[in-house]
């Protein structure tokens, strides 16, 4: 992947804008302008200059008589003004520098010179330096020409210690490893042990080393107080070509500058030192930044021509052509003019005292680094870091429009990394600057320069000054160009790769999609144990980045064997090119792949059945087009603009269309990107109440009330945030350390199924030592409700149950992509399976038996007690009616598209299950009651049946290997349902910590009533109403739409575009691999279930599709709820114990009663660990059925 060249503000971190760390960190000069520097060095010691020099004549600018003394109303001195004369235009058509003779190595009458005192020093260069009168002899003008032209030509006036540093250096290093050495041999000499002698000759010739890095800094601060006053005389002498002016400003200005302006330099610095620190430090912080009153200073100034910013107008071009289209590029770069400017700067810190009031004079912040172990505990040891040197040149180039402000666009670089150096003191009575110890001082340092190198040509930061003023950083599209959608049916006669097997087995597959380049796991399918022909059917989608297109990154679908004691073996891989593909978006491409090996031309055995498709975003239908106001409020306030929602710069009819139009019914699965800005007056509850003695304070207040006034102190939190799709941890944000004021600017991108039903939750933690993170609050978003009028949502939500208080700035957007699932694919992953009927039928099965049940994350039984005969004895049936709370059989699903619910019949006398039935829950539709008529099967082989996707209908193609004793012994029959979202049954299933945390955000929300227990599917009535009339009348893209196509989604009874999801990809391409039938839309030309290779039925005359997609396989490379029916008392009795145990959770959460306090809260803590870290031990002897699952994404 390419480094971005061109940085905006207003981005955000995340997965895959990582934040910078040292280890990354990789130096970038620009070599190219010192070798042009070094050229004009070397034409300016051969005389160049001089040839040009001309001794200097005074000249009269002024018109003869308009001499006149006036008083000055800037300085309220009397001053002498004259009218100009046309003779000044020579000034502007041939510019010349006044140059002291004495450094163009000619005979001078006067000349300053760095041993003069300053009174002799002010007087010689006032009268050697413009304006006129100058003394006879002393200057020469010189024409400016040449890049390295140096306006500052007077020597400063101090001595150089420089040659004296070096030698003290060497000297004090050799006298360290002398004294070091002296104090092991004599000490040895005289019957000292080693391990006291080195340990005590290190501190002492670190003390001595440290002394004369001090002397040296000293040394170097009286050097940059002689600059200083050579700029005073400067100013006091009024040189005219010189910056000193811009300095006084600076000087003056300083100090006024409000210290937040800083809080994003502040943030990046401790985002890159916690990316980067050692493993003995737990965490980092910047505690505060502050410019103190001694100012930056500018060096040099001038302007530049457009040929000297080559590289940044390339920049800019390349950035233009990413994210604008050709037309509002070539309007931004033609329209208005431009200005170039280069800046030389430079900072050096005043001489600081032991006291504080004189440290705060320099640029200076305070860290706190917490020594420890991750995670266990951190102890705090505060760090004054002082700026003590800066050095470095930046290019500016500022685009001009004729509209007020009349600045559009300013990008800047700096021209190579800056020379940084700063001093690091621990904040006590008296502290040595520990910096000069090599791994402080390369941390530090480093940090600072990681953070710098985001901005080194040829990177630069481009800001839209415009938006810049009106506060715009509300992102109006996702990132994403679209959504690869791939299906995976099945893989045929792959190779053995364990000894040990069944027939037909001998491998245990699963299917791992990644980006060839990048290599991280995108998704990962279930393993199916000892079997050569595994039929999965999963869906996949996986988000289209541009980078990966601009990268020409492969689709890799790899296919492995997965082992329990040993490292995963590769099965066999098929590439795409993801640049092809996305040439023929909106269908589906079935494939039947020769599975190729890791290395080029390598053939593996076996063959990949698939499907892939590509589906962009399409454009925002103005039939839904609103007023963009917050529906929310009442409607007396909807019209107040302060009550708005931030909208940001609308400056296209893209990013209007955005503002002002909802999410379409008609696309309701899309992409949604959620970002966390930041968070506000952050603090805990006071969890202990008033407790203590009220005499003498009878009226006080009870606790301390209002904002928080504090930004930090050792009772805030250290937060940070988690995001949940649809009740799925998928992001984690990086923890701010101590802090009411937290700046995060992280978020994700991920798929959502469905809008009208999505639901985002962000979660607020504080990060504990050895104690389950307590939530600090909560914000459940629902989408149907945020996104009413706008498909993008910038808004501040409180906190809200947990134990702390603030307001969270969150940013959500939703982009639909033209993608039709039908409706049993637009559900959650998670949820629960239960049944709605009072019995589960078995008809034709005669056993007694006990019925298991499994699904992926969970188990259920019903006993023999409640398996009876049916009356008219044509079967079995088990009782399953609810009577007191019991016979409620649920099972929590944590993997609903990947998952099957299994029935095993398990009779007494036989070891193992004696019959199998299964229904997929991907055959289910959220929230619906559904009748199911399955079979019961028989069969010795009951892992390869209840793993793979086996149904009445493709049984025949799994028959043969592996199945070939299945047979049917009856008929199971029951009504059930997929009820979506978490509820109290996942309780009893949390796994490990994550899983945990997910439960207790639910708990959390369900608790503050900010989420109801059903999950439903809603549309909000002015999105539904537009809807509906925009299918009927109006410019519309469904008004020219055939009868059957408009009926399809009046009657909301439409299909999938790729068919049915159970159809093999081979039935619907000839034995070329051709698509000769579009599935969904027409009839399989093949059997749909298990294929032949036979091309009798296709006509010449059928459709093929011819497209390149790029794809590299072995082959090409070669060539409603249920009721329960208890008495009236008994449901209020079993209400008041529910209501009871929320209660009880409630306070754990909140930590109240017993676990506010920290030994109980420990206990708690090291209670699940043991627990969770059983579980993981046994998952890992026993083997689980999860391949290589991608982690939580995350920024750093």
């Amino acid at each position: 992947m390419t480094d971005e060249q061109q940085r905006a503000p207003g981005g955000y971190y995340s997965g895959k804008n990582k934040i910078p760390d040292i280890k990354t960190f990789v130096q970038n000069l620009d070599k190219d302008k010192r070798l042009r520097d070094q050229r004009l060095d070397d034409s300016q010691k051969t005389g160049r200059v001089q040839g040009d020099a001309k001794p200097h004549q005074a000249t009269r600018a002024g018109k003869e008589g308009t001499l006149k003394t006036v008083t000055d109303p800037t300085t309220g001195k009397e001053v002498k003004i004259e009218d100009v004369d046309t003779d000044y235009m020579k000034a502007v058509e041939n510019p010349q520098l006044s140059v002291p003779n004495a450094n163009l190595g000619k005979e001078a009458s006067v000349k300053t010179d760095s041993s003069q005192a300053n009174p002799e020093y002010a007087r010689n260069q006032d009268i050697t330096a413009p304006p006129d009168p100058v003394a006879s002899g002393s200057t020469s003008d010189v024409p400016i020409h040449g890049e390295k032209t140096n306006i500052l030509f007077h020597p400063t006036p101090s001595v150089s210690y420089e040659p004296m540093f070096a030698a003290l250096e060497t000297r004090a290093g050799a006298l360290c490893i002398g004294v070091l050495a002296a104090i092991v041999i004599l000490g040895k000499m005289f019957g000292g042990s080693l391990k006291g002698l080195i340990p005590t000759g290190i501190c002492i010739a670190s003390g001595i080393w440290l002394w004369m890095k001090e002397v040296v800094r000293s040394g170097r601060e009286v050097e940059w107080s002689s600059e200083q006053s050579r700029g005073e005389t400067a100013v006091a002498n009024l040189l005219p070509e010189s910056v000193e002016w811009m300095n006084t400003l600076l000087g003056m200005v300083w100090g006024l500058i409000n210290p937040d302006m800083f809080a994003s330099v502040a943030d990046t610095l401790e985002d890159v030192m916690g990316a980067s620190v050692p493993g003995v430090i737990e965490n980092v912080r910047v505690a505060e930044i502050n410019q103190g009153n001694n100012p930056i200073r500018i060096l040099s100034l001038r302007a530049l021509p457009d040929t000297h910013v080559k590289e940044l107008k390339d920049s800019i071009h390349a950035e233009n052509k990413k994210t604008k289209d050709p037309q509002e590029a070539a309007a931004d770069e033609e329209g208005g003019d431009y200005y170039n400017i280069e800046a030389a700067f430079a900072y050096h810190a005043k001489p600081s005292g032991p006291d504080s009031s004189s440290k705060a004079r320099n640029m200076h912040m305070q860290l706190v680094f917490y020594l420890g172990i991750k995670g266990l505990f951190g102890v705090p040891l505060p760090i004054f870091v002082e700026l003590q040197g800066l050095v470095g040149t930046v290019r500016i180039r500022l685009q001009m429009t004729p509209e007020p402000p009349f600045l559009k666009n300013l990008t800047f670089t700096l021209m190579g990394l800056p020379q940084v150096q700063a001093g690091c003191i621990p904040m006590v009575q008296k502290g040595v600057n520990i910096l000069n110890l090599p791994l402080i001082s390369n941390f530090v340092n480093y940090a600072i320069g990681a953070a710098a190198s985001m901005y080194v040509a040829p990177k630069s930061m481009s800001i839209d000054l415009g938006a810049i003023l009106q506060g715009d950083d509300v992102q109006k599209d996702v990132l994403a160009l679209g959504v690869m959608w791939i299906r995976i049916h099945r893989a045929r006669g792959l190779s053995k790769q364990d000894r040990r097997g069944s027939k037909g087995g001998g491998s245990d597959p699963y299917i791992n999609l990644s980006f060839s380049k990048y290599g991280k796991p995108m998704y990962c399918t279930r393993v199916i144990t000892d079997d050569l022909n595994p039929i999965w059917e999963e869906t996949a989608a996986l988000l289209v980045m541009p980078e990966y297109i601009k990268a020409d990154e492969q689709l890799s679908v790899e296919l492995w064997d997965s082992d329990r004691s040993s490292a995963d073996d590769i099965v066999g891989k098929v590439e795409l090119s993801m640049q092809k593909m996305i040439q023929h978006p909106g269908k589906m491409f079935p494939q039947v792949s020769k599975l190729q090996g890791m290395e080029a031309e390598s053939e593996m055995p076996g063959e990949l059945h698939w499907e892939v498709g590509f589906f962009g975003k399409p454009q925002l239908r103005p039939a839904l087009r609103t007023d963009g106001k917050n529906r929310n409020l009442p409607k007396q306030l909807e019209d107040k603009e302060e009550l708005q929602d931030e909208k940001g710069t609308l400056d296209n009819e893209e990013k209007d269309a955005v503002a002002h139009t909802p999410p379409d019914p008609l696309w309701p699965s899309g992409i949604c990107s959620v970002i966390v800005h930041q968070i506000v007056n952050l603090e805990l509850e006071n969890i202990q109440g008033s407790n203590g003695n009220r005499k003498g304070r009878e009226y006080e207040p009870a606790k301390p009330a209002g904002e928080n006034t504090d930004e930090t102190s050792k009772n805030l939190p250290s937060s940070y945030c988690t995001i949940l799709f649809n009740d799925q941890l998928v992001y984690r944000t990086r923890a701010k350390v101590v802090s009411s004021k937290p700046i995060f600017n992280a978020g994700t991108e991920r798929f959502m199924r469905d809008w009208r039903s999505g639901i985002v939750t962000i979660t607020v933690r504080d990060q504990r030592h050895r104690q389950h993170d307590p939530i600090l609050g909560v914000i459940p978003l629902k989408l149907s409700d945020v996104l009413q009028t706008s498909s993008q949502v910038t808004r501040w939500w409180p906190l809200d149950g947990g134990i702390g208080f603030g307001r969270v700035r969150i940013s959500l957007l939703f982009r639909s992509i033209e993608t039709r699932l039908p409706p049993n694919m637009l559900g959650w992953d998670v949820g629960t399976f239960e049944f709605t009927s009072e019995r589960i039928l078995a008809l034709g099965y005669h056993a007694h038996a006990k019925l298991k049940m499994r699904t992926g994350g969970s188990t259920g039984v019903i006993g023999r007690t409640q398996c009876r005969s049916l009356p008219e004895g044509d079967g079995m049936f088990f009782d399953i009616a609810k009577k007191n709370g019991k016979n409620n059989v649920r099972l929590p699903v944590k993997y609903r598209y990947r998952s099957p619910v299994v029935f095993e019949f398990h009779t007494t006398g036989k070891r193992g299950a004696a019959a199998y039935a299964m229904i997929w829950l991907h055959h289910l539709v959220d929230n619906t009651v559904t009748d199911i008529n399955i079979p019961i099967w028989t069969t010795k082989a009951g892992a390869r049946l209840t793993q793979n996707y086996v149904t009445e209908e493709n049984i025949k193609a799994k028959e043969v290997p592996g199945l070939e004793d299945l047979e049917e012994v009856g008929r199971m029959q029951f009504r059930c349902q997929f009820k979506a979202g978490t509820d109290e049954d996942h309780e009893h299933f949390v796994m490990d910590n994550d899983s945990r945390e997910t439960y207790e955000t639910w708990e959390a929300c369900l608790a503050e009533g900010v989420r109801e227990q059903k999950v439903d599917k809603e549309l909000p009535p002015t999105v539904q109403e537009m809807h509906d009339r925009s299918l009927t009348e109006g410019r519309d893209v469904l008004k020219e739409a055939d009868h059957e196509e408009r009926n399809k989604w009046l009657t909301k009874d439409r299909k999938s575009w790729s068919g049915a999801f159970s159809h093999d990809p081979k039935a619907y391409m000839d034995s070329a691999g051709r698509k000769r039938a579009e599935p969904g839309q027409e009839k399989p030309i093949h059997d749909p279930y298990d294929p032949s290779s036979d091309d009798d039925n296709i006509s010449e005359a059928s459709s093929s599709d011819t497209e390149d997609l790029g794809i590299h396989d072995a082959q090409k490379a070669n060539g409603a709820n249920g009721q329960d029916h208890a008495p009236q008392g008994q449901e209020d009795k079993a209400a008041e114990q529910h209501q009871a145990n929320v209660n009880k959770k409630t306070e754990k959460r909140k930590h109240r009663g017993m676990l506010q306090w920290k030994p109980v809260r420990n206990l708690a803590f090291a209670k699940d660990e043991a627990k969770f870290s059983m579980r993981r031990i046994q998952n890992k002897m026993t083997g689980g059925l999860g391949g290589r699952e991608p982690g939580v994404e995350t920024e750093t």
